[in-house]
């Protein structure tokens, strides 16, 4: 099984710090040529079944709407990321996953929230509260249940790498459901 997955959010969110420590954590990535994205390629075996995940990074603002569509196409599920020290690229979620759902050719695909710069939330006044985070996860799952996709939330640090193995296989079991969900449609 092989799934595109990209990583997507606000300008300074740490997309590419998580990126890089994807890389350093998860056995096997590496990265692979593209132009203009960074991709890692990694193979996990997850419930039985091993699965080939292409994860592409996504520039906040660099890339051009023309651009940005064309690398959506075919994605099956998504990392979008936001800094839970900076209420605003909370509150931008929505746009990307609405980008995402337009663009990847099927409609709604499995996204973890991703919770970014957990090492934060002691030492900055402008934490968000996870509740915020996890009620949106919830809402936008009730709206794709009939298609068999789960979202997740996930509250993580780039910089130690803390709880990025567990998110990656979250979202990996979403998209087996969702895809064999699909396969039984046909």
């Amino acid at each position: 099984m092989k799934f595109k997955v990209l990583v997507v959010g606000d300008y300074g969110v740490g997309k590419t710090s998580l990126f890089h420590q994807i890389e350093k954590t998860i056995p096997g990535a590496e990265k692979k040529p593209s132009i203009r994205l960074e991709l890692i390629e990694f193979t996990r075996m997850i419930e039985g079944k091993e699965v080939t995940v292409n994860l592409i990074d996504i520039p906040g603002r660099e890339l051009s709407n023309e651009y940005r569509s064309k690398h959506y196409l075919n994605t099956n599920g998504a990392l979008v990321v936001y800094d839970i020290t900076s209420p605003h690229s909370f509150r931008h979620t929505p746009f990307w996953i609405e980008e995402l759902f337009n663009y990847s050719g099927f409609g709604n695909i499995p996204v973890v929230i991703v919770g970014n710069k957990s090492d934060m939330r002691e030492v900055s006044q402008r934490t968000l509260n996870p509740i915020d985070a996890k009620e949106y996860v919830f809402r936008l799952t009730r709206t794709s249940i009939r298609e068999n996709i789960e979202n997740h939330y996930a509250e993580i640090s780039s910089k130690s790498g803390k709880g990025i193995s567990q998110m990656i296989d979250k979202l990996i079991v979403s998209m087996i459901n969702h895809r064999e969900f699909l396969e039984s449609k046909k």
